[in-house]
């Protein structure tokens, strides 16, 4: 009587989860403290705000490229020499900020978003 019950080929285990979330878990974390940030900002700030804040980081993305690479360096070598459970708490500790105060996540956006399209355009622009 130690019959298996049918496989559901439309389910998913548990065990493939966890494989997902260990190989996938920067997109997850960032794709959470997103969607928290964004549905919170409409909670308790309203979109204003960090739509400000977002242009705000933009601008200072584009005006000051390399302090934002320098200062974002520094911060995740910070957060890389940590043990994995002390990773785990500042991750949570983030996404509890993205709940809490998520105008400050399109702040973030925003520097990253400037930083990017700086060094792209100035790629472009030398290559040419």
């Amino acid at each position: 009587m130690d019959e298996k019950p049918p496989e559901n080929k439309d389910s998913v285990s548990v065990k493939e989860i966890e494989n997902f979330a260990k190989k996938h878990r920067f997109e997850l974390f960032f794709c959470l403290a997103f969607v928290f940030a964004c549905f919170f900002s409409f909670v308790f700030f309203g979109p204003a705000a960090s739509l400000f804040l977002a242009t705000i980081g933009a601008v200072a993305g584009v005006l000051l490229p390399n302090k934002v690479d320098h200062f974002n360096h520094v911060v995740l070598h910070f957060i890389f020499k940590q043990e994995t459970t002390v990773q785990l708490v500042l991750a949570a500790v983030a996404l509890v900020l993205a709940v809490v105060v998520p105008p400050v996540v399109f702040f973030i956006i925003g520097l990253h978003g400037g930083k990017n399209m700086h060094h792209q355009v100035m790629n472009l622009h030398h290559h040419q």
